[in-house]
């Protein structure tokens, strides 16, 4: 009897570990671009001609900031990321597109 309530305690906490990964990662939203954002001696936002600013990856961004580091030392480059916007599907908003 013990090693059956055993088997049940474990195969429900991996159930239930399951079931919560999979809820967590349903709205994991990865970047879908990367640009790279140049800052002069006093902190101010410019743009430097020559400078690829868009890119899709960010190793590849990564790669280019410290390549411009190098070229140009006297300006700090940083990676602005871009996050598509959520839509979640909830009830008022499915009510909306009923009633039209």
């Amino acid at each position: 009897m013990r090693k059956i309530l055993d088997k049940f305690v474990t195969g429900f906490f991996v159930v239930t570990l399951g079931i919560m990964w999979y809820c967590s990662t349903k709205f994991y939203v990865k970047p879908n671009r990367h640009s790279i954002v140049v800052y002069d001696i006093f902190g101010k936002e410019t743009k430097l001609d020559g400078v690829r600013v868009d890119f899709k990856t960010q190793n590849i961004a990564q790669s280019y900031i410290s390549e411009y580091k190098k070229r140009f030392p006297h300006y700090n480059f940083a990676m602005r990321m871009e996050i598509p916007e959520i839509r979640k599907n909830t009830i008022p908003r499915i009510f909306k597109k009923i009633q039209r």
